[in-house]
């Protein structure tokens, strides 16, 4: 009777594990798991875009914008209206995103800060490599990385397949805009744009080629799951080509100058962000009148690039694919159009660090859900870790998990989003307040509900004393020295 007694609650022990161990188990497969699987872990279509601001339908930073399809993209799923970048640099902030390490504690600061030959970053489990490792088909086009970093470091690096080629990520800008002469006589090399050369469409163009490849690799019905599609589109960056149709959607008679701009902004700035944000460039367009140009060139060059998230998300849609595919889209850092006297991004300020953020995960986030709590791009590896049931690296990602917020976008968060730029420099965002210091100890701090624009500096106010203590508590703790830099070779350099 004890025999049978024992042999009894040991098969109700075993029973019980191996039904925790099936519970616990992803849904997916991965390379551990059994042949003949019938699970799928959820597909991921991860879409970035260059230099993209808050001048879109979804964050209204400006009336003038015209993103339809971003607008329809979120309605399916939710929008991060707080979400900041990592670092208010292509190279870096892409750093950030595929590594999941922030920028103070890798030292990458900067574009031509190395990331293969930064030991930190290096040695760390980026992204392509984190779902190749888990069984998942990888393939990409388009801007993902940096140039410099995926051209001569990366080199396709974690991707089973790359469009163009695992050491070119943009197909060629020949051939799409006259050259006799330049908007600002040729002042700066990238200070170029306008439409394209008659007869040239979308299709012709590096982010309608990237596009165009995303959009049969869905429709192909062929890729193998689960799958990681990444499309980098590269426009709005510098310069701004886009086809004559785009530029006709925004008459040049209609454009409107930015109403964050004021020309005595900078009064109340410390000499340190001063300095750190010196940019000629707004000076040298209204000193050649190419102000509303410029602008004009921005919003054409932004509604192709939504065109053409119509087009890779409708493909995605028409596909076998579409009831378990978690899209991600995402702009790797903002851009000042005139506002705090600047035509760059390269700042702490709002307009330069706040980014598009978007989620549509079956089964998970509300169709037209918002959450205003500050995140930053540094969540999205985490999170995709989360929600495909993938064990993330140990002690290497530094973002926090958003799953909590797409079920409950008012769920409590006691956490501010931080930007980096350059060694200890910080701009921490938490949802009403900016707070800004810099290596010298000087600050700014700005009261979002009461100064979207962020003309007033506070930090001298002392009814915000106990507001910029707190903020205070959102500084990162270390604070890595500037990691390796390298000259990119002469014949390598191109507009980017």
């Amino acid at each position: 009777m004890k025999q049978t007694t024992i042999l009894a609650l040991a098969v109700l022990f075993l029973s019980a594990m191996a039904s925790h161990t099936y519970a616990a188990k992803p849904q997916g497969r991965t390379k551990n798991d059994e042949p003949g699987t019938t699970a799928h872990r959820p597909n991921i279509l991860f879409i970035a875009i260059d230099d993209l601001n808050d001048w879109t339908d979804t964050l209204k930073g400006n009336p003038q914008a015209r993103t339809p399809h971003m607008d329809q993209l979120a309605a399916k799923g939710m929008v991060f209206t707080n979400a900041h970048c990592a670092a208010p640099a292509c190279g870096p902030s892409r750093s950030a995103i595929m590594s999941g390490i922030r920028p103070s504690t890798s030292g990458n600061y900067i574009n031509k800060s190395s990331l293969i030959h930064n030991p930190i970053l290096n040695n760390s489990v980026l992204l392509p490599e984190f779902f190749g490792r888990n069984g998942y088909y990888v393939c990409g086009a388009g801007k993902l990385f940096h140039g410099y970093h995926f051209n001569n470091e990366v080199k396709g690096r974690g991707f089973d397949e790359y469009y163009p080629s695992k050491t070119q990520d943009l197909p060629s800008f020949e051939g799409l805009k006259f050259a006799s002469k330049l908007p600002l006589n040729g002042w700066a090399r990238q200070a170029d744009w306008g439409p394209c050369l008659p007869g040239v469409t979308v299709d012709d163009h590096p982010d309608g080629k990237t596009a165009n490849w995303a959009t049969k690799k869905l429709l192909g019905g062929n890729l193998k799951e689960p799958f990681f599609l990444g499309a980098g589109i590269f426009m709005p960056h510098l310069p701004n080509y886009a086809p004559q149709e785009y530029f006709d959607r925004f008459p040049l008679e209609d454009i409107k100058l930015p109403e964050g701009f004021r020309e005595d902004d900078l009064n109340d700035v410390p000499a340190a962000h001063a300095k750190m944000a010196h940019n000629p460039w707004l000076k040298r367009i209204r000193a050649m009148n190419q102000w509303k140009p410029a602008i004009q060139a921005y919003l054409a060059c932004t509604s192709m690039v939504d065109d053409l998230i119509g087009q890779i998300v409708g493909a995605l849609e028409k596909s076998k694919y579409a009831d378990n595919t978690i899209i991600v889209l995402w702009s790797d850092h903002g851009f000042q159009l005139g506002e705090k006297e600047r035509w760059a991004k390269y700042s702490l300020w709002e307009r330069a660090t706040r980014v598009n953020l978007v989620w549509v995960v079956p089964g998970v986030t509300k169709p037209g859900s918002t959450s205003a709590r500050p995140v930053n791009l540094l969540d999205i590896y985490p999170t995709l870790a989360s929600l495909t049931g993938c064990k993330p690296p140990k002690k290497q990602l530094e973002g926090n998990d958003l799953t909590v917020l797409m079920k409950n976008p008012e769920a409590t968060w006691n956490k501010t989003s931080v930007t980096s730029f350059g060694y200890k420099n910080y701009g921490i965002r938490s949802e009403r307040y900016r707070y800004i210091v810099y290596a010298d100890g000087t600050e700014e701090l700005y009261d979002h509900q009461k100064d979207k624009w962020e003309w007033h500096n506070l930090v001298g106010n002392s009814d915000y004393a106990e507001v910029k203590e707190k903020m205070r508590k959102g500084i990162p703790a270390h604070h890595e020295p500037s990691g390796i830099t390298y000259e990119l070779p002469a014949r390598k350099r191109n507009a980017r």
